[in-house]
């Protein structure tokens, strides 16, 4: 019989899990028992004992695991998707003239207002951008905002005088 104690990145504590197992079974079929039981995805799984990975073709006994071993499984932290984002940029005005943009989740505010001086000639400088009735703030990127296909950028300028 082994153990497998599930923790996960975000200080969750989830409680022990135990089954039955080979010392030559792979590591791989640990994982498949593992989802089966948890139904977290094969690949988001990282078994450890001690401080060694376990590797998926190698067998429990070359790791010296026997009864009673106790295996501890961390998820693996996924990043978010660097996807496109899709983007209508609506100019101020009676008219409010839109422009498509095509951006990424991962790039800068900064990156952004250049890609709206190519289309609109307005400097980086004179743009106040806001989404979401939140202004983009240069130094950070389009994933800090929740920004979503389809989204409206809406652009307006620094008033001048008080």
């Amino acid at each position: 019989m082994f153990s497998t104690k599930r923790t996960c990145n975000e200080g969750n504590q989830w409680r022990p899990m135990s089954f039955t197992a080979h010392p030559g079974d792979r590591v791989n079929k640990i994982k498949e028992h593992v989802r089966s039981k948890t139904k977290v995805p094969v690949p988001d799984q990282v078994l450890q004992l001690g401080s060694k990975t376990l590797k998926p073709q190698r067998t429990l006994s070359s790791y010296g695991i026997d009864k009673e071993t106790t295996i501890h499984l961390t998820l693996k932290v996924v990043k978010p998707s660097d996807e496109e984002l899709p983007l209508v940029l609506v100019e101020p005005g009676d008219e409010g003239q839109r422009h498509e943009l095509q951006v990424r989740r991962s790039s800068s505010v900064t990156q952004v207002k250049e890609m709206i001086k190519m289309k609109t000639a307005i400097p980086p400088k004179k743009q106040i951008v806001n989404c979401n009735g939140k202004k983009l703030e240069d130094g950070k990127i389009m994933g800090d905002y929740g920004i979503k296909k389809g989204h409206l950028l809406f652009l307006t300028y620094p008033c001048i005088g008080g």
